[in-house]
């Protein structure tokens, strides 16, 4: 192996550690933000499909983060490169894809079935979050999925707007219950004085 060779599997070995750890943090934070979204008791929640795609580009990536640590060990100890290095790597980025494609199908289905059992029921498609490919706005009234106040607020379908949302429901409710009873007492000074 010549000097560029060593350098470029350093810098990919460097490379896929990065990625790996990035898309580990990412995986890990995503989860958890999913669970905090599903306990809590938001009329409207927002989940995502994404991190269903994390798990089979992990495997992907563990696998091209062996080829390249093995290539480096063997460089390192003046040693010959297996032929089957390549194979095995192959096949487990072969693997990593299968299930990029049954891993979301299976996670999102474990999340769509989590957030039916809280409650909640998903907006029709074209609702809200028309402009995000990989989140679904859940909601436990369905008139929300269709409120323009709703549509203003979730936009880019984050828990803070979420929470906005929350807040602003409440207040828009304790207003609607204030003018009630502004209203009733009206309706009582007239009937009675």
């Amino acid at each position: 192996m010549n000097q560029q060779s060593i350098l470029k599997d350093v810098i990919a070995l460097i490379f896929f550690c990065i990625l790996l750890i990035a898309g580990t943090w990412t995986l890990l934070y995503s989860l958890q933000s999913q669970l905090a979204e599903i306990s809590s008791t938001k009329p409207l929640i927002v989940l995502s499909s994404f991190h269903g795609y994390l798990p089979g580009a992990l495997l992907g990536l563990l696998f091209m983060l062996g080829y390249a640590a093995n290539r480096t060990w063997c460089w390192l100890r003046q040693k010959p490169l297996s032929a089957d290095n390549g194979k095995i790597t192959a096949i487990g980025v072969l693997a990593g894809l299968v299930l990029v494609v049954m891993g979301s199908f299976a996670i999102n289905t474990y999340w769509d079935n989590k957030a039916e059992y809280a409650g909640y029921q998903p907006c029709p498609a074209l609702t809200l979050l028309t402009n995000r490919v990989t989140m679904t706005a859940w909601s436990t009234n369905a008139a929300l999925c269709f409120d323009n106040d709703v549509r203003r607020i979730i936009v880019r379908g984050t828990a803070d707007e979420t929470a906005q949302l929350a807040k602003h429901l409440s207040a828009r409710e304790k207003q609607h219950q204030a003018s009630k009873q502004f209203l009733q007492q009206e309706a009582q000074l007239k009937n009675g004085g």
